[in-house]
């Protein structure tokens, strides 16, 4: 189970200019992170970025993971429709350039009151539901070319929840298309004040025959190496139970500098690896 982390994480020290996306790297080797995970909205499509990031990620000895892209399938036509499945097809052509034999996907925009406040006029979720399987259903055969595995996150609307999830994934029906589990996105969040509506641990358990890949979501990290919402002792132990050997990327979206919390939140994983209670 390597340890990652996503430039998710980074969003604001991106946004203030605290860190640049190239000296990323650098950064997360210092830490002692294995590898990482690049999101669409950092990349922005910019392949002399792209290209001098892959360079910089061999300089020290990461790997990268995933790259995660965002889609939206409440949609009103099928030109939008399309838009998102050309938005995958790009970035499945820039996971295979960087290595990444993951492609992180979702359905539509997360966050609270989301995506039931943007939805539009006439669509419903089981036509979201159709438009995402169709789409994920025709991208199958070139991410078996490509030899890179879909994992759907649970992100809200239409693959909110483990049910949520499960059900597209067996409507997919290929072996290049499996699950990511954010432990955050089934919990409650500190930060936008949202409520616990799904067991993570129990939900863990549901999708392992499925699952792939892992978000591991901190706010905060005590002196002693624990996450106050979430019990990643019990959660790694779930993950040795169910034989997960995925990687686990952290997404930190506490208060707190992100410079100032990575070791803490390496720390804690690393440890919760190895299996020491403290």
């Amino acid at each position: 189970m390597n340890i990652a982390i996503s430039t998710a994480s980074f969003g604001r020290a991106f946004h203030e200019k605290k860190l640049d996306l190239l000296d990323f790297p650098e950064v997360c080797d210092r830490a002692g992170l294995e590898a990482i995970e690049i999101n669409d909205f950092c990349l922005k499509s910019d392949w002399t970025i792209i290209r001098e990031l892959k360079r910089r990620v061999a300089r020290h000895g990461l790997g990268i993971c995933a790259v995660a892209v965002e889609n939206n399938y409440y949609r009103t036509s099928a030109e939008e429709i399309e838009g998102e499945r050309a938005h995958i097809e790009e970035y499945l052509d820039i996971a295979t350039f960087l290595g990444a034999p993951l492609l992180r996907v979702d359905t539509s925009p997360y966050g609270k009151n989301l995506p039931q406040s943007i939805i539009p006029e006439g669509v419903t979720d089981e036509m979201a539901f159709d438009a995402a399987v169709k789409t994920f259903r025709s991208l199958m055969p070139l991410a078996g070319e490509k030899g890179i595995t879909f994992v759907l996150e649970n992100h809200g609307g239409i693959s909110r929840t483990s049910a949520d999830q499960i059900r597209l994934t067996e409507a997919v029906d290929s072996e290049w298309f499996r699950i990511n589990l954010d432990t955050g996105n089934y919990h409650a969040d500190p930060m936008a004040g949202t409520e616990p509506f799904e067991d993570f641990l129990e939900a863990t358990e549901r999708v392992a025959p499925y699952l792939a890949f892992c978000h591991a979501k901190i706010w905060d990290v005590t002196d002693d190496l624990r996450e106050p919402t979430l019990d990643y002792d019990r959660f790694f132990e779930v993950l040795r139970e169910v034989d997960y050997r995925g990687p686990i990327s952290i997404e930190y979206m506490g208060k707190k500098d992100v410079m100032d919390m990575l070791p803490q939140c390496v720390a804690l994983l690393k440890r919760c690896r190895q299996g020491q209670a403290q």
